[in-house]
C-alpha cells in the first residue's frame, strides 16, 4: 500500500509530500529529492511499476537542498537521489552519499528535438547546453544524429549561469538548454530556451545507482564489523597506521598492552608509542621496499614480538598493520629470583640500542640478530677476537622471550674435559655450588652463552647436542634426565666447518648451531663505525676523568685508517689511553701516531737460520696489504681507508712503505 504524508514548511501550502511503501526495508534507505512536481510524479510511477519500497520523496528548493538532505538522513535515509545543482550542493556541504539523476541519451535527444522546433527556420541550429556536467550522458555524436551544432557550457556553481548564458549568445547560440535559472535569463535576453526535462528512464537508472551505493555501503559495514570483531577478539595487540605512521585503529588487546584507551593512542605517531622501534624498517614497509618486517620490542617493559605488513589496494600502499604478541614461552620470575640472578652475575646488561650503527655491515648484523632473537633455536655468533661477540649475545637475550630468565656465560678455553663437563652439565660431587648444578641447569628458562665453543671436548659436544636436540640434561649415565627450557648461544672466532673436516667438532652439533649464524664484521671493514666508537669513548671518558678533549679531523682520519686487529676492544682501550694522556686539549694525528708507536712498536728477532725477522707495525702491515691489493694505486688505497691521499702519503712515510711502490 502507498501512503502519502503531507510535510509542512510553516506556511499554509505544503512544501511537498513524503511517501511510504509498506514492504521490504532495503529500498527505504533511499530518499528522492527533486526540483519539480512532475519529476516527483515520474518517481511515483517508477515506484509503483517496480514495486519499490522508498519512504521519502519530496519536492525541494535549491536553497533548502542541504537542509532537506540532512532531514532525510535523520529519518533513516542512507542515500539521497538528487539532480543538478541540488546534488552538487548536497555533495559539497555534507558527507551524505548522493546518487545523481543523469539524463540519458534518449532524454537529451527528446530535448534537442523540442529545442529545434523553437527555431523552425534554422536548418542547422546552434544549441547551447548549459548545466552541471554530471547531469548529462555522452553527447559526442549529437551533431550528426540531429543535424545541429551542439555546444556544452559547463557550470560548477549556479552563480556562473549568467556568465555562461552571455558567452553562449556571443558565440551564436540559437537556443539554450538549461534549468530554471538558464531559462529565466534566456527570457530576459529574448532568446528561445528549453527546460531540461527528465523521464522515468533517468529516474529508474538513478534508483539503480542508489541501490548499488547502499549495497556497497552495507558490504563495507559488514566487512568493518567482521574486521572489528576479529581485532577485538584477537589475543595480539593490533595497530593500524596510515602513510604518515600515525595510529588510526587500536584493538582491545592493544589497549591492554599499552595501558591506554584507543582514543588516547589514535592520532599518535607510532614512534612515540614504541620509541625503540627502528622507524626506517617501517618506512621500508610503507614504501614497498619490504613485504613485511619482524622484530622484537618492549612494550611497557614486556618483551613482545612485532610484525608489520602493508595495507595495499589500487596498487598503492595506504598504511600498515602492526601486530604485537607475547611469546608463549615468556616466563615471569618473581622478585626474589630476579634478585638472585643479579647477585650471582647472571644478568645481561647490553641492549641493541647500545650498539652504534653507522654502516650497512653492522646494520645487517643487528637486523639479523633481532630476527634470531624471536627464535628459541641456538644462535652461532662468529667474529674475530675483540669484536665483542658476548655483547651481541646479551642483546639477543634481552630481546628474546628468555629475557626474564638468567644469562649464564661459560668460556671453554683453558679447561680440562672434566672441568667442562662439570661447568656445563653439573657434578653433584663438586664443591663449587655452580658446578653441582651446571650452567645448563642454572640457565633454565634463560640463555646460556658458550664462548670459544671450538675448544669444547667431543664428549661435551655430544652432551650439548643431546641437550639442545631433546631439551634434556643428563648429568651422568645413571641419573634420569632433567627437562630444560633455555636458549643456547655459541660464540667462536674459528672456522667451525674446518674443525668438522678435521674431526675436531661434531657434524651434528655444527648443523644444529649453524642454521642461525651471525658474523660480526671486523672493525677494519667498517671505518665509519670507528668514528662512532671513538666519539662514544670521548663522551664516556670525558665524564669519567673530567677531561674535555677535542679530536682534530686528521686525528680522526688516523684512527679510522688504522687496522685495529683487536677490533672494538683494542680501539676502546686505545681511546682511554688517548683521552687520559693527551697533553693538549685538541688531539692531533701526531699524538695518535705517537701513541700507536708506543703501544705497538716494531720488533725484530734473529731466526734459526740467522736471518732477521721484523715484526711489522700493524699499520704498516695494513698499508702494505692495501697497496699490494691496489697495485700501488695511492688514490684507491686512500678511498678505501676513507682518508685523503696527503694523509695516506704521510702515513706511508712514517711507517717506511713509501719506497716500495711507484706512486707517481
Amino acid at each position: 500500500m502507498l501512503t502519502v504524508k503531507k510535510a509542512s514548511t510553516g506556511c499554509h501550502e505544503p512544501a511537498g509530500a513524503f511517501f511510504e511503501w509498506n514492504g521490504g526495508s532495503f529500498m527505504s534507505k533511499i530518499a528522492i529529492l527533486l526540483p519539480k512536481e512532475y519529476m516527483l510524479e515520474q518517481a511515483r510511477n517508477v515506484i509503483r511499476e517496480d514495486e519499490l519500497d522508498i519512504d521519502i520523496l519530496k519536492v525541494i528548493k535549491t536553497s533548502d537542498s542541504v537542509y532537506e538532505a540532512r532531514q532525510a538522513v535523520e529519518q533513516g535515509a542512507e542515500v539521497v537521489l538528487a539532480r543538478g545543482v541540488q546534488a552538487a550542493f548536497i555533495r559539497q556541504y555534507t558527507n551524505i552519499p548522493v546518487a545523481e539523476l543523469t539524463l540519458t541519451g534518449q532524454e537529451i535527444g527528446l530535448m534537442i528535438a523540442s529545442a529545434k522546433k523553437k527555431v523552425p527556420d534554422k536548418k542547422c541550429p546552434q544549441i547551447a547546453l548549459i548545466g552541471f556536467k554530471n547531469m548529462f550522458s555522452d553527447t559526442t555524436y549529437a551533431d550528426e544524429l540531429f543535424d545541429i551544432r551542439l555546444k556544452f557550457y559547463d557550470i560548477t556553481a549556479i552563480e556562473q549561469a549568467a556568465e555562461k548564458v552571455d558567452l553562449a549568445i556571443q558565440e551564436g547560440a540559437d537556443v539554450l538548454l538549461g534549468g530554471d535559472t538558464v531559462n529565466a535569463l534566456a527570457a530576459q535576453k529574448g532568446i528561445p530556451a528549453q527546460f531540461i526535462d527528465s523521464t522515468e528512464e533517468s529516474i529508474r537508472s538513478a534508483i539503480g545507482v542508489a541501490k548499488k551505493m547502499i549495497l556497497t555501503a552495507e558490504a563495507e559495514k559488514n566487512f568493518t564489523a567482521q574486521f572489528e570483531t576479529v581485532l577485538d577478539n584477537s589475543y595480539n595487540g593490533i595497530l593500524e597506521i596510515d602513510e604518515n605512521k600515525e595510529i588510526m585503529i587500536v584493538n582491545r588487546a592493544g589497549e591492554e598492552l599499552f595501558h591506554k584507551k584507543a582514543s588516547q593512542l589514535e592520532g599518535t605517531a607510532l614512534g612515540k608509542v614504541i620509541p625503540e622501534l627502528e622507524q626506517r624498517y617501517i618506512d621500508d614497509v610503507l614504501s614497498g621496499k619490504r613485504d613485511s618486517f619482524m622484530t622484537s620490542v618492549y612494550v611497557a617493559g614486556v618483551p613482545m614480538m612485532l610484525t608489520a605488513a602493508p595495507i595495499q589496494y589500487e596498487n598503492k600502499i595506504r598504511g600498515a598493520i602492526i601486530s604485537l604478541y607475547r611469546n608463549a614461552s615468556v616466563r615471569k620470575n618473581d622478585a626474589d629470583e630476579l634478585h638472585s640472578y643479579y647477585l650471582k652475575g647472571y644478568v645481561a646488561y647490553a641492549h641493541f640500542s647500545d650498539i652504534r650503527i653507522t654502516g650497512k655491515e653492522m646494520e645487517y648484523c643487528v637486523e639479523l640478530s633481532k630476527m634470531y632473537a624471536l627464535s628459541k633455536n641456538p644462535v652461532l655468533i662468529c667474529g674475530e677476537d675483540g669484536t665483542d661477540k658476548e655483547k651481541l649475545a646479551q642483546c639477543i637475550h634481552n630481546n628474546s622471550s628468555y629475557k626474564a630468565g638468567p644469562f649464564v656465560a661459560v668460556n671453554c678455553s683453558g679447561m680440562t674435559e672434566q672441568m667442562q663437563v662439570d661447568r656445563l652439565f653439573g657434578n653433584p660431587d663438586a664443591e663449587d655450588e655452580s658446578m653441582k648444578k651446571g650452567a645448563l641447569a642454572i640457565g633454565d628458562h634463560g640463555t646460556i652463552v658458550i664462548s670459544e665453543i671450538e675448544k669444547l671436548s667431543l664428549l661435551c659436544q655430544y652432551r650439548l647436542y643431546r641437550a639442545i636436540r631433546y631439551d634434556s640434561l643428563i648429568q651422568n649415565d645413571l641419573e634420569r634426565s632433567q627437562t630444560l627450557d633455555n636458549r643456547i648461544i655459541a660464540i667462536t672466532g674459528a672456522d667451525l666447518y674446518q674443525y668438522v673436516e678435521q674431526g675436531r667438532f661434531r657434524q651434528d652439533l655444527y648443523y644444529l648451531l649453524n642454521s642461525l649464524t651471525v658474523e660480526i664484521p671486523p672493525l677494519r671493514k667498517r671505518p665509519q663505525d670507528i668514528r662512532a666508537i671513538v666519539e662514544d669513548c670521548r663522551v664516556r671518558f670525558t665524564k669519567r676523568y673530567a677531561r674535555f678533549p677535542k679530536i682534530a679531523e686528521d686525528a680522526m682520519e688516523a684512527l679510522a685508517g688504522f687496522g685495529w686487529q683487536g677490533n672494538e676492544i683494542q680501539l676502546e682501550s686505545f681511546c682511554e689511553r688517548l683521552f687520559l694522556t693527551s697533553p693538549k686539549k685538541t688531539i692531533t694525528s701526531d699524538y695518535v701516531y705517537f701513541l700507536l708507536d708506543t703501544l705497538y712498536p716494531v720488533k725484530e728477532r734473529i731466526s734459526e737460520d740467522g736471518t732477521t725477522v721484523i715484526y711489522q707495525h700493524p699499520e704498516a702491515a695494513r698499508l702494505t696489504e692495501l697497496l699490494e691489493k691496489h697495485q700501488g694505486n695511492r688514490s684507491a688505497v686512500a678511498k678505501e681507508l676513507g682518508i685523503s691521499t696527503t694523509t695516506l702519503w704521510r702515513r706511508m712515510k712514517k711507517y717506511g712503505v713509501i719506497n716500495k711502490y711507484d706512486l707517481t
